[in-house]
């Protein structure tokens, strides 16, 4: 049809001039690099102690959450001190702390998530460190994504929350499903075209150019950059909650969370609900639309509280 034929390539044109400012701030090269034996050696590493300790999350936590703008030191710490501390903004519902929870989880270059804004460091753009040809940079920044955010979920019910859920776009879709696999007792999650397989988006996407690049550069190859996929890629893990209580978002002209992965994800799940937007990767419509679809689906969980 020329509605959807012209759907297709407006989303085309607006991923490729995003990817190409993606590109720019790739190709400074910032983010540091390594070779193939020190990324042979992390991998390794890890794989052997398994994704339970790869996201470990504290059993303490500093303080509790309160309404407004607030900061915590990270549970998982790196190189860059500025990327050290958590930032939130906590909204209270009606019954103030003691309301239902939902932790939003934003895309890339958008607020305060690893890397980005307040936690960049000095001579970088906003979430410019997060993804590079330095796999070990970017594998960390997972990780300590989705410490923090089971910390922040442990700490929202600490502070009275009877329920938490997650609720992410793209890169915080991602996380958000990393997260769903490693917490337990989360009430929902609403997942907005979430990465499900990262060699797709480096390897087989017009997003992936540059990382592609300069891996190859520095003696990468597809194959060996694969070898944390089990621990970085939410397609091998399990939810922690029932499927009905999971929604997918998918694009349907997005080439970096594709979706036909997305629809095999929420199937391998159990049976996750799945619907699809008009849209490329990059678009206004998503978000909006997974409010109206979780909402209708998840209903009981929007009952007035008393």
């Amino acid at each position: 049809m020329m509605v959807d034929w012209f759907h297709r390539r407006q989303s085309e044109l607006v991923d490729a001039a995003a990817f190409a400012g993606i590109g720019f701030w790739q190709m400074l090269g910032r983010a540091g690099r390594h070779g193939p034996e020190e990324w042979d050696r992390y991998a390794k590493g890890w794989m052997k102690r398994g994704a339970e300790e790869f996201y470990r999350a504290p059993e303490k936590f500093p303080g509790t959450l309160v309404p407004g703008r607030q900061q915590v030191p990270s549970p998982v710490l790196c190189d860059r001190e500025e990327n050290n501390t958590v930032f939130l903004r906590v909204w209270p519902g009606r019954r103030g702390m003691n309301s239902p929870a939902m932790i939003l989880l934003h895309s890339l270059f958008s607020a305060s998530d690893v890397y980005h804004y307040r936690r960049r460091p000095k001579g970088t753009w906003s979430g410019e460190l997060v993804f590079g040809g330095n796999l070990i940079r970017s594998a960390e920044t997972i990780r300590q994504a989705v410490a923090e955010t089971r910390m922040i979920a442990r700490m929202a019910r600490a502070a009275g929350a009877p329920q938490v859920g997650l609720w992410g776009m793209s890169l915080g879709g991602w996380i958000a499903s990393l997260t769903l696999c490693q917490e337990p007792d989360l009430t929902c999650a609403w997942l907005v075209q979430p990465i499900p397989d990262v060699a797709t988006a480096i390897w087989d996407s017009p997003g992936g150019w540059v990382i592609r690049r300069q891996m190859e550069a520095r003696g990468l190859n597809r194959a060996q950059a694969s070898r944390m996929l089990p621990l970085v890629c939410p397609t091998f893990g399990k939810p922690r909650i029932t499927a009905e209580k999971i929604l997918l978002v998918g694009g349907r002209h997005d080439r970096i969370a594709r979706p036909e992965q997305l629809r095999s994800l929420a199937g391998d799940w159990g049976g996750a609900h799945y619907r699809e937007v008009g849209q490329g990767h990059i678009g206004y419509q998503a978000m909006p639309m997974a409010w109206r679809w979780g909402t209708s689906l998840m209903p009981d969980l929007f009952e007035r509280q008393g």
